[in-house]
């Protein structure tokens, strides 16, 4: 019989489900968790890319409202990266005060000087960096092409952006102007555990101002993954945490996915990902995405995300996103090689 922490990386799915409606609050920090656990976590997520650099960029801020405290990081690489540290710059802190006066318009804290202003809750906000010692910075503002795709019940939310702006990196000036999607998440907790499952992916693509989707999810047992003997917990056809393609104006929620991850010799790295998805009106998008800029990084020590900058294909369209692949223990030491 599968364990709880076996069962609960999948148990929860919300394949189907209708899509949260936000609020401009939703912006801002929220109250902790309701059990007052010291693991309540809100997070906020940016970044940018340039592809013809094959260049990524990750701004993270993770808040832990009941401890008082945040952490925050900048990351910024080209290509492929066998470590967090062979990447161009990295820039992170776990332990920081909280922010006394909201996220409104603040500067994270004396050792990262990160600046966040909101000009319009859930449409435009301006981002500046500076390290001045290390000779990096940058300038970005972001405005939404599309309303937040919120996670069915709440708690979550994923927006498509345009980014513009400016990096300066080590003396290089370089033109920002693309898109990424943003993620904001709240009142929930987030225990470092460990679990025994396969890996699951966060994946977001934006095509232009009219095509976007997000999906969360494993790879499905039909597509003979490597792991499926090891993780019988997994049932083919119910693999998908939760999603939405945004077409046309219209936010759709997802019903089904069928994923497949290819990997590098090394059993671990994704290079390739295939993605049939349903949506609840029954439209079917089959995507193929190709990684041209990757890291990993141990969000925490008991889990290693691989950050993929991945070049997605649709339709006869062309577009850009994340692949986050989170991967835990007992998967890297049985499959890793």
């Amino acid at each position: 019989m599968a364990t709880k922490r076996e069962l609960d990386i999948f148990a929860l799915t919300l394949a189907g489900a209708e899509l949260n409606i936000c609020k401009p609050e939703d912006e801002f920090l929220h109250p902790p968790v309701e059990t007052g656990h010291y693991s309540s976590t809100e997070t906020t997520y940016w970044g940018f890319n340039i592809p013809e650099h094959l260049l990524n960029g990750e701004i993270y801020m993770w808040f832990h409202p009941v401890l008082k405290m945040c952490s925050a990081s900048v990351y910024i690489w080209k290509g492929l990266k066998r470590t967090t540290l062979s990447c161009e710059y990295i820039n992170h802190f776990h332990y920081l005060p909280m922010p006394e006066n909201g996220i409104a318009d603040y500067r994270v804290a004396d050792a990262i000087d990160l600046r966040f202003k909101v000009i319009e809750p859930l449409k435009k906000i301006q981002i500046e960096f500076h390290d001045e010692e290390r000779n990096v910075s940058f300038s970005l503002l972001n405005q939404a092409i599309m309303p937040p795709g919120g996670r069915p019940g709440g708690h979550h939310f994923t927006q498509a952006m345009r980014v513009t702006g400016e990096l300066n990196l080590f003396g290089e000036a370089l033109k920002v102007d693309g898109f990424f999607s943003r993620d904001h998440s709240w009142s929930d907790e987030r225990r470092e555990i460990a679990r025994k499952g396969p890996p699951g992916t966060w994946m977001v693509g934006v095509f232009d101002e009219n095509f976007a989707f997000h999906a969360t999810g494993a790879d499905d047992p039909a597509t003979n993954p490597e792991w499926r003997d090891r993780y019988p917990q997994v049932q083919p056809g119910k693999t998908l945490r939760w999603g939405y393609v945004f077409k046309d104006g219209v936010t759709t929620p997802l019903a089904s996915m069928r994923k497949k991850t290819y990997r590098e010799e090394d059993g671990l790295s994704p290079r390739l990902y295939e993605l049939e998805l349903t949506d609840v009106k029954g439209k079917i998008y089959n995507i193929r995405g190709y990684v041209q800029a990757r890291m990993p990084w141990q969000t925490w020590q008991n889990m290693n995300v691989y950050f993929c900058q991945t070049r997605w294909e649709c339709d006869g369209k062309i577009g850009y996103g994340d692949a986050q692949d989170i991967q835990m223990n007992d998967f890297v030491h049985h499959f890793g090689r």
